[in-house]
């Protein structure tokens, strides 16, 4: 069975993957992040199991990989948001080797699908609570990252969160119709 996925289609406009939030509200902003893990979740929910822990191809992560980091880097990134907002300027964030990025796909990737989804409605929620919890000053306030330089907590959310997450939706789909093209 291949999924479908709507990402980020919506009556603002907004284009399937990743896109600049130029003129959007922080607010419309958590609530596109919102609506595309959600409409994540719905797809996954009706995926059969066996293209869940098979890797579509080699090198890249199976399903549950990618569900398993995208649990684990919403509240991450929403913390880093926090941080820059109480100590601006500061460094914040990290790079693709983290060990903690890579421990959850290690730690979760085999999880069940009942376990992957809990874990992402849980990581979504303390992460739009953190969002919201930030005053409006504070998303032009900007922090230092180790590798894109001066970013703002909207950069941050825009680069890290929604597209982020988005991306990963998309890859998730080409996974799927890629597992699908295979049990053909």
């Amino acid at each position: 069975m291949a999924a479908t996925f709507s990402v980020g289609n919506d009556s603002k406009g907004f284009k399937d993957g990743p896109a600049t939030l130029a003129d959007v509200s922080a607010e419309e902003r958590i609530q596109r992040l919102e609506r595309s893990v959600n409409q994540l979740i719905l797809e996954i929910e009706r995926l059969p199991a066996d293209v869940l822990y098979r890797a579509p191809s080699e090198g890249e992560w199976p399903v549950m990989s990618t569900l398993a980091h995208l649990a684990e880097l919403m509240p991450y990134w929403a913390h880093q948001a926090t941080g820059i907002a109480a100590r601006p300027d500061e460094p914040f964030g990290r790079t693709h080797d983290d060990p903690d990025r890579i421990g959850a796909v290690r730690d979760h990737g085999q999880d069940s699908l009942d376990t992957a989804v809990g874990r992402i409605r849980t990581s979504l929620a303390e992460c739009v609570r953190l969002l919201r919890a930030l005053p409006a000053e504070a998303w032009s306030s900007s922090g230092l990252h180790p590798t894109r330089g001066p970013m703002t907590i909207e950069q941050l959310v825009d680069a890290f969160l929604v597209n982020h997450a988005e991306e990963h939706a998309v890859q998730i789909q080409a996974s799927v119709k890629s597992l699908a093209g295979a049990r053909n």
